[in-house]
């Protein structure tokens, strides 16, 4: 399995690229740019994505972005510290499968892909 990270805060992506990179592929960017420029050349079967990747630019224009490349083919979920009832709902209705809450673990991480 093939993931895509997208994480503004470089600590946040070293440590869940090292986590799930002992089961998994996987490739990380701390910019929506530089991912999507992978991405019109890779594929991938699951996004994670930080809630807020710059103060304009949040989770759900990278989901947008990311499918008119890749279509529907993968699993997608949001990264966060913390996201209320109502994000939660505006994710999953903007194509979101889930929120994983930071920190990411291996265990929570597959229970989700699930």
């Amino acid at each position: 399995m093939k993931i895509l990270i997208i994480d503004d805060e470089p600590l946040d992506l070293f440590v869940a690229k090292r986590l799930l990179s002992l089961e998994f592929e996987v490739e990380g960017f701390t910019t929506l740019d530089e991912a999507l420029a992978w991405a019109r050349e890779n594929s991938f079967d699951v996004a994670l994505i930080d809630y807020y990747i710059t103060p304009t630019v949040l989770a759900h224009d990278a989901l947008k972005a990311l499918r008119q490349i890749n279509g529907d083919g993968f699993k997608a979920f949001t990264l966060s510290n913390y996201v209320d009832q109502q994000q939660v709902n505006a994710l999953r209705t903007s194509g979101f499968n889930d929120v994983i809450f930071k920190p990411l673990t291996l265990e929570n991480f597959k229970e989700r892909i699930r």
